[in-house]
């Protein structure tokens, strides 16, 4: 298998677990029952979103791979910089987010309402990158072809 083709594969991982991560959130949020709720579904959205960000530093480091591949296969860098730059802050923050999340269940602050909403916060600023960031990579893809093999 190409090497290039790795970062592809794994790339939906973090995107999946992003959004599964929000959907727990979401579900708390919608189903709790007083101020009392169990934080379960919170804090499996903390867990989903910290294993996530270990798939998103494996699609980064893959997708740095990719990006030099295609460099050598003489792709300008000028079509790949965006999706480049918006993976590497991607990666970034989805790893801030999940140590916000896990540092605020940590000191039990996950369990008032100003922790509750900075770590759903957190889900959706995470969510929003990652869609952002997908787009940019499937036009690498779908509009320039980028370490696609050749149709037979």
């Amino acid at each position: 298998m190409p090497l290039e083709h790795i970062h592809p594969m794994i790339v939906h991982f973090p995107i999946a677990l992003a959004l599964l991560a929000l959907a727990f959130d979401l579900w708390w949020v919608i189903f709790r029952r007083g101020t009392e709720a169990p934080l379960i579904r919170l804090r499996t959205g903390t867990v989903v979103l910290t294993l996530g960000a270990l798939a998103a530093i494996l699609a980064y480091m893959f997708g740095d791979m990719a990006y030099d591949i295609a460099r050598e296969k003489g792709v300008a860098e000028a079509v790949l910089e965006t999706h480049e730059g918006m993976g590497t802050a991607t990666a970034i923050l989805f790893v801030v987010a999940a140590l916000l999340r896990l540092f605020l269940w940590w000191k039990r602050l996950d369990e008032k309402p100003a922790g509750i909403a900075v770590a759903i916060l957190a889900s959706v600023v995470v969510v929003v990158m990652v869609v952002i960031t997908a787009y940019f990579g499937g036009a690498l893809v779908y509009d320039h072809g980028v370490n696609v093999g050749a149709m037979h």
